[in-house]
């Protein structure tokens, strides 16, 4: 009876934990929604999109931590061709001489893994070779880095890495570094502040004081001044490392 009541109660714990643990399990992974997006529960969208793509993005590349005689290529988003046999993939091996390639799978089998700490992205090469790959996305400050680790044997896996803003979690479109600085913003502001002072002022000047030619320009005098001043301001400053400014008598 005892037996009975500890494997009841072994099989009510395990339900439970079951049912608590398990769907923070499965909600914590990163959940597709397209070949180069998925989401995280609680965290955000990871997005390369932005990042975009070429023919392909990253090309011919060696292999750093697992080095070997082939050259790897990779495109998020969208499939690339670069041989007979990477004809419509996400990820492409060719060897240094180009007699030999294969390919590491193409957007359609793009399959997403980890977690708030680690997300990767996968994918499957057709058969016979069914050879796989695998991207892991970094969340990092600065220029977007990719990089070829190459072929782990022991696992039979061909890894890279992504090192970039767009693999943070709720990053914006401006992840890749399009986004408009604040230097720019101020550029722009500046530019349109000077142009309605021209145009406003000339208008000022012309149906207000009925200016006429040249009169019309908003504080023509400084502007006519300003040369002048802008050169006696530059040879006051830079007078004192030529040694010449002014000799003045002591008191």
């Amino acid at each position: 009876m005892e037996l009975g009541g500890f494997v009841w109660r072994g099989l009510v714990l395990s339900l439970m934990l079951l049912v608590l643990v398990g769907p923070c399990s499965v909600f914590s992974q990163c959940q597709k929604i397209s070949s180069c997006s998925c989401r995280l529960p609680n965290a955000g969208i990871i997005d390369l999109t932005p990042i975009g793509s070429g023919n392909p993005l990253y090309k011919d590349l060696k292999a750093t931590q697992f080095p070997d005689d082939f050259l790897y290529s990779w495109n998020p988003c969208k499939d690339f061709t670069e041989t007979d046999a990477c004809k419509g993939v996400a990820a492409c091996q060719k060897s240094t001489d180009g007699q030999t390639s294969y390919s590491l799978g193409d957007q359609g089998s793009a399959t997403f893994g980890g977690d708030n700490k680690s997300v990767t992205v996968s994918y499957t090469g057709p058969s016979p070779d069914n050879r796989q790959s695998q991207v892991t996305l970094t969340c990092s400050s600065g220029a977007t880095q990719f990089t070829v680790l190459g072929e782990d044997q022991t696992v039979s896996l061909y890894k890279f890495e992504l090192k970039s803003p767009c693999a943070c979690p709720g990053a914006g479109s401006g992840c890749a570094g399009g986004a408009i600085s604040g230097g720019s913003i101020l550029l722009i502001v500046c530019t349109v502040l000077l142009v309605g002072y021209i145009v406003g002022g000339i208008l000022f000047m012309s149906f207000v004081k009925k200016a006429s030619g040249t009169d019309r320009i908003p504080n023509k005098e400084f502007w006519k001044d300003l040369p002048t001043l802008v050169k006696d301001g530059a040879v006051f400053a830079v007078s004192p490392l030529r040694g010449k400014g002014k000799q003045y008598d002591n008191i």
